[in-house]
């Protein structure tokens, strides 16, 4: 018997304030699943903005693998 690999959802949008870490944060609690942003660019977390919003345990809201300081794509903030 095959071993089924979980459900990964991809949530991408072209600017910011579009929505993408609200619509990811709905579908973390609605599909009972785990948050994680691999790259976050400027000040502010997602991370903590999602377990504030929706109540999550630290352990289903998962740290950025790459945090940059510039508020810009991370493309562009990677590379300064």
């Amino acid at each position: 018997m095959a071993t089924k690999l979980p459900t990964r959802l991809f949530v991408t949008g072209t600017d910011t304030g579009v929505g993408k870490s609200y619509v990811g944060a709905l579908l973390t609690v609605g599909l009972e699943a785990s948050y994680w942003k691999p790259v976050q660019s400027g000040a502010d977390a997602d991370a903590d903005w999602v377990r504030r919003v929706t109540g999550l345990p630290a352990e289903r809201v998962l740290p950025e693998t790459y945090r940059l300081r510039a508020p810009l794509s991370p493309h562009e903030a990677a590379r300064r």
